[in-house]
């Protein structure tokens, strides 16, 4: 490859100017830093050590806006029903310990799952059915609809007075005495023409 005498100086001149630029920087860096440098005068001692500082990290505490997500494991049931709430005035401004002291004290079937300011995720479990069922037994021997409370406990919702247990046959009295457990109220609707029509 040839190299003509123009490019040549091309050349020269961009290492020239490279060079001069090179050395300005230089020279400008060297200043600075010596400019920067600490001057520590005589009278002032060097500390042996450096003195320990302190971070200190803001706790993360449950907020008025704190999303409170309580979801209960039914055993009975296999349901898992979640309800979320705002955070309780109680529990505003506490940590994540005194959440854990606090649930202990005062909610001690449910555990902390997870933290944060923004929602706080709590777990428990209950050994009976779910709110959502019913169940078709007997009161005073006649059919009858039970709904099922927070503490799994039945509550008589109505009794079909025209319809004694003792005209259904002996297979459906004992269901119907030990309690058939509905999952839905169109499953309720069924049940019910069954034994009632």
């Amino acid at each position: 490859m040839f190299i003509n005498k123009n490019n040549k100086n091309i050349y020269t001149l961009f290492l020239i100017l490279f060079l001069v630029s090179f050395s300005i920087g230089y020279y400008i860096m060297d200043g600075y830093i010596n400019n920067s440098k600490i001057h520590v005068s005589e009278e002032e001692p060097i500390p042996d050590e450096i003195p320990n500082i302190e971070i200190i990290k803001e706790e993360n505490r449950i907020t008025p806006n704190t999303f409170i997500e309580e979801r209960i494991h039914y055993k009975e049931c296999g349901h898992l029903i979640s309800n979320v709430y705002l955070a309780k005035d109680e529990m505003v401004n506490l940590t994540e310990d005194e959440l854990v002291e606090y649930l202990y004290t005062n909610l001690p079937s449910l555990d902390l799952i997870s933290f944060s300011n923004l929602k706080v995720v709590l777990w428990g479990e209950k050994n009976h059915l779910c709110k959502d069922h019913y169940i078709v037994g007997e009161e005073n021997g006649k059919i009858a609809i039970f709904s099922i409370d927070e503490d799994g406990k039945r509550i008589l919702d109505k009794v079909f007075v025209e319809y004694p247990i003792n005209i259904l046959i002996n297979i459906d009295q004992e269901k119907i005495k030990e309690g058939i457990i509905v999952n839905s109220e169109d499953e309720l609707s069924n049940i019910l023409q069954d034994y009632i029509s």
